[in-house]
């Protein structure tokens, strides 16, 4: 089998100190360090929409490209992680849970509203942050179509984003998510197709504290980095 390099879309969860709960977290001074990494090895971040309309026209992405998201909406994207993209004038997307915006530890409406002003994307993690294979038709169909409206109204703008949560998916989610007028959505390493050229199902690399040491970021961003990890089935 022949290997193409794919565009690294790089997903953090925190970033902040470690609080000894499940959640990926990136120390600042880490984050910060690999920032300062890409920056000085002239990558270019770009946003979900560049990648988007390159992979619909089968179109190249050139080395040295890369995406960053962020999941779940915590209150540390906005305080920690926004001001220092800013700095690096790099975009990113940060999806977001709407019955979680307001909850401790998670940013509020008007921080969302904030970064959503500087550059940063605002998409979908459903409403309830719910695994989607284990959910009901009729709960797959509110969750992805009920958060796209809540964000929609509280934001006055669209939503074209989606996150899978735990990266789970199902094809009904997949068909779901594109008849409610997302333009893409986003999972984790789960799927069965080597190309990650299906637009509702672009794999993501998680980044860790551990991805402060430069090999372990250069080969995240090398762009073949799936040759190094195990699939999981998306259900």
């Amino acid at each position: 089998m022949i290997w193409e390099r794919t565009v690294p879309i790089l997903v953090y969860h925190r970033i902040g100190e470690p609080a000894g709960d499940h959640v990926p977290t990136v120390t600042p001074e880490s984050f910060e360090r690999q920032l300062v990494w890409m920056a000085k090895r002239h990558y270019r971040v770009i946003g979900l929409a560049e990648v988007v309309e390159k992979l619909r026209r089968g179109a190249p992405i050139p080395p040295r490209h890369l995406v960053m998201t962020f999941d779940d909406g915590y209150e540390e994207t906005a305080t920690i992680a926004a001001p220092l993209l800013r700095r690096f004038e790099f975009p990113a997307t940060v999806f977001v849970t709407p019955n979680e915006i307001g909850l401790p530890g998670f940013m509020t409406w008007e921080q969302v509203r904030a970064i959503g002003h500087e550059g940063i994307a605002i998409g979908s993690h459903t409403l309830h942050h719910t695994y989607l294979p284990l959910a009901s038709e009729e709960a797959v169909e509110l969750e992805l179509v009920e958060s796209k409206r809540v964000l929609e109204q509280e934001l006055g703008q669209t939503v074209d984003w989606l996150s899978y949560p735990v990266g789970g998916y199902t094809p009904q989610a997949q068909a779901v998510a594109e008849a409610a007028g997302y333009r893409a959505a986003c999972t984790t390493n789960r799927g069965v197709r080597r190309r990650n050229d299906d637009l509702f199902a672009l794999r993501r690399i998680k980044m860790t504290e551990r991805d402060q040491y430069p090999l372990s970021l250069w080969v995240k961003l090398s762009g073949y980095y799936d040759l190094f990890r195990r699939f999981e089935h998306p259900y």
